[in-house]
């Protein structure tokens, strides 16, 4: 038996040093599995964010529901206006999202300049805006009723344009009522969006504002609608038309006036 100077075995010293560390084969292995690991965990992790950024852009939709019910319940079954024919801010006809009442309902306060007029909703991430919204910053052209100072703002939905005072072409230029609308159910009031420059904060089924659609959420829009539910759709799911034409709107859009 080999012993050392001081009476210990030497050699069971060596063989239990050598037990205590890893081979490069071993190593190499547990790096393997990690990766394995890591590789299948990164896309659940991504999927399950996908479905919370979804989940929030939903709630933020349905908080939007509530103000467009307190609102209608106070304007005697009458619409907010999605955008206005003609107007400026301030004005009775005007945005939704530029609208201190509607907004009241969902605890934002529009900024204001130093002569009190109004500038827009915050610039920051708010009920107004969609998680999965990478930049929800908005900016627009400037005709004289959009002055250079009111240009940022955060917005990831749009209102259905024809449910309200608006300017487009034959589009209805009087407020909505509610009860002008046999299915509520059916018709669109806000979506996902990406609306800029001329026409922010408004879809339509032609022209610029049928672009504003934004599918974000696993190629779907979170749409609120009329009765203030929520659903999911993709663009093959929503009818849009080139020609303005009521027996042409589909429910979707119009929801057949009484």
């Amino acid at each position: 038996m080999n012993t050392s100077a001081n009476g210990k075995d030497s050699g069971s010293t060596m063989i239990r040093s050598k037990s205590c560390g890893f081979s490069l084969i071993e190593l190499l292995a547990v790096i393997s599995i990690t990766a394995i690991l890591i590789s299948f965990l990164i896309p659940a992790l991504a999927k399950a964010r996908e479905h919370a950024q979804c989940a929030v852009c939903l709630s933020n939709q349905r908080n939007t529901g509530i103000a467009l019910r307190l609102y209608i319940d106070n304007h005697n079954g009458v619409l907010p206006s999605a955008e206005p024919y003609p107007g400026k801010y301030g004005s009775l006809k005007q945005h939704w999202f530029m609208n201190p009442e509607f907004l009241s309902y969902l605890d934002i306060e529009l900024r204001r300049d130093d002569d009190g007029d109004l500038l827009g909703p915050p610039q920051s991430r708010s009920v107004l805006t969609c998680p999965a919204h990478r930049k929800p910053a908005r900016t627009r052209h400037s005709p004289p009723e959009y002055p250079e100072k009111n240009k940022g703002y955060a917005l990831s939905f749009a209102a259905n344009a024809v449910l309200g005072v608006s300017g487009r072409g034959s589009m209805p230029t009087e407020y909505r009522k509610e009860g002008e609308f046999r299915r509520p159910s059916e018709a669109m009031m806000f979506t996902d969006a990406n609306g800029t420059l001329h026409v922010p904060g408004v879809v339509l089924f032609e022209g610029c504002p049928r672009d504003n659609f934004a599918f974000r959420h696993n190629s779907k829009a979170n749409i609120l609608f009329l009765d203030q539910h929520t659903e999911k759709m993709g663009k093959e799911e929503i009818p849009f038309f080139n020609r303005f034409s009521e027996k042409r709107f589909g429910k979707f859009w119009y929801a057949k006036r009484n």
